[in-house]
């Protein structure tokens, strides 16, 4: 997926050289150019490098490897894209059914057919609907794809129509990545094919041993599969074992060892294996010893072994385990052989214990700070990139201030680099010095999404507004926002003009709590720079759905609009 600050760094560069000699475009490559290309995302490219200059605009529309990305877009950019769109020359296409563009597989069916990208290798559909995948599937039943994701979770496919052409995708000789985000039942009942070409699959749900074994038997070719976890009933005895596959993952299932040993006894060839999860105390799945005994059993070519498990204990946990836990990775196989390094720790409020492997293999971070959690390592050293893999970084502020309120203790580390989506926990009023601890901690620049959960009473609200304004003037790159608990049902007194003064103008995506529909319409005819707007039920919001739907028809931005149990989706057009 293209990367937003590196568009912004060679869009930068590209105007430099502009103003700095105009004869050097003369002398770049085109070549060079759309390699570049190849690492922005469309909207970069046609809406502003096409503009740069007249060779810019000619070299755009030569380039021959669009990857078109519409997962979060504006209406009327993608109405204007649509209308540029170069069909022979895109490779790569996504559209999405999600919150911020609910809507856009339909209006992109209206307005297209399939057939017309005849170089179309990569499709992603996401949050589709049973009858729009249907269509999709039939029409790209005789083209040269090689890679497909479908995330049908919303709604099981009803449809054995769908199943079935599923059926014959999997086995098309040219696809090589299947990502299928689906029901169990659905997955039960999908026929797969014999002899299939697939070098990666990725099931975002729990299979059975029978249905992994079938797998590898009909896919000779298959090297790495990511399922969430093994969900096995009875003891199953198979003969055989599969050398192709070499890389294995599990993610946010259940790490039960009886069960996953009696899948690596199959796969012999891995070199790879990651376990992220829920373990368990009573079945050694966090037990070094016993990992160390499987691994020599079954796989004796492994290089590389990444987990991150997690339990909740008793609440009279004897923290003096820790150390014991961590003993059993201290011994020449672990950190001579497999230089596996192992950390542990337990969160003393939450009764949480996490062991993990470092770097941190998860993208999924809670942080705690050293004065609530008791910790133990097989390592002295600090790893500089230990969190370098988390993307999500979850802290309750108020707790991680009050812990830490030495301000001497507030280092300049950026533990966290990498983080795009940060979740604040603030009980009461926006703690002091929390901007210094953040901007030391993470990397305020690739912060792209935040979520809030704070009390906008009356006694709060002020310290609140500031903060969150501040913060936002910091990490000018979020564009999606979510408020939650804004609206207290008892002694809530925030507005929508409260709301529309704290935020900045960086934000085009916005989840929030409604109390009325005059709430709705302030938002939508105001917040000009919003794509889409997700409304939150109000606990006390007396309204029924139909009124709530009603009150869009007053509004003067046109927009796609999906209600569900609990909230409302909105994508905007610009007025």
């Amino acid at each position: 997926m293209p990367i937003t600050h590196s568009a912004d760094i060679l869009l930068l560069f590209f105007s430099n050289m502009i103003t700095m000699s105009m004869s050097y475009f003369d002398t770049l490559p085109v070549e060079i150019i759309h390699r570049i290309f190849d690492n922005l995302d469309i909207q970069t490219i046609f809406f502003s490098l096409r503009y740069v200059c007249r060779r810019f605009y000619s070299i755009v529309h030569s380039y021959r490897s669009y990857h078109f990305n519409f997962e979060s877009i504006s209406k009327s950019k993608f109405h204007l894209i649509c209308r540029l769109i170069p069909f022979e020359h895109v490779v790569s296409l996504t559209l999405s059914d999600k919150d911020k563009t609910h809507g856009q597989i339909q209006l992109f069916l209206s307005l297209f057919d399939l057939n017309q990208f005849i170089r179309l290798r990569s499709l992603t559909l996401i949050q589709i609907e049973d009858y729009h995948l249907n269509i999709f599937l039939n029409s790209i039943r005789h083209s040269s794809f090689i890679s497909l994701t479908i995330d049908s979770k919303t709604l099981s496919i009803r449809q054995n129509t769908s199943l079935n052409l599923l059926s014959s995708m999997i086995e098309h000789p040219t696809l090589q990545k299947l990502d299928l985000d689906m029901w169990p039942k659905d997955l039960n009942e999908l026929q797969w094919p014999m002899n299939c070409t697939l070098t990666y699959l990725r099931l975002r749900t729990s299979i059975t041993l029978n249905q992994f074994y079938l797998i590898l038997h009909s896919s000779p070719c298959l090297k790495t599969i990511i399922v969430k976890d093994f969900n096995i009933d009875q003891i199953y005895l198979y003969d055989g074992q599969f050398s192709q596959l070499t890389s294995l993952t599990c993610e946010n299932g259940r790490i039960k060892m009886d069960k996953l040993e009696q899948c690596l006894a199959l796969t012999p060839a891995l070199v790879y294996l990651k376990l992220i999860g829920n373990g368990n105390l009573f079945d050694s799945s966090f037990d070094g010893d016993r990992w160390e005994k499987l691994i020599q059993k079954h796989l004796p070519l492994l290089e590389k072994f990444e987990f991150y498990m997690s339990v909740l204990t008793h609440v009279n946990f004897d923290t003096n385990n820790i150390k014991q836990m961590i003993s059993f990775f201290e011994t020449t196989f672990w950190i001579d052989e497999k230089h596996c390094f192992v950390q542990c720790d337990y969160i003393i409020y939450s009764h949480q214990l996490i062991l993990y492997s470092i770097p941190i293999c998860t993208d999924h971070f809670e942080y705690h700070s050293d004065s609530n959690k008791v910790s133990a390592s097989n390592f002295t050293r600090e790893n500089q990139d230990s969190m370098m893999n988390v993307n999500h970084l979850d802290l309750n502020l108020t707790k991680i201030i009050n812990d830490d309120d030495d301000e001497g203790k507030i280092i300049d580390r950026r533990l966290f680099r990498n983080v795009t989506e940060l979740r604040l926990e603030i009980d009461g009023d926006w703690p002091k010095h929390s901007l210094e601890f953040l901007s030391t901690t993470i990397d305020l620049l690739h912060i792209t999404k935040l979520c809030l959960s704070v009390n906008f009473s009356h006694e709060y609200m002020p310290s609140i507004v500031h903060g969150i304004h501040r913060f936002l003037e910091h990490a000018f790159n979020i564009h999606t926002l979510s408020l939650f608990d804004y609206w207290a049902p008892d002694h809530g007194t925030t507005t929508m003009e409260t709301v529309w003064a704290m935020i900045t103008s960086n934000i085009k995506h916005l989840q929030i709590r409604v109390k009325n529909s005059d709430d709705i319409k302030f938002i939508i005819e105001n917040f000009k720079d919003l794509i889409s707007v997700t409304f939150e039920y109000a606990q006390s919001l007396l309204m029924s759905h139909g009124e709530f739907l009603d009150c869009l028809s007053d509004v003067k931005r046109h927009s796609s609009k999906w209600k569900c149990q609990y909230a409302l989706h909105v994508w905007l057009d610009h007025n």
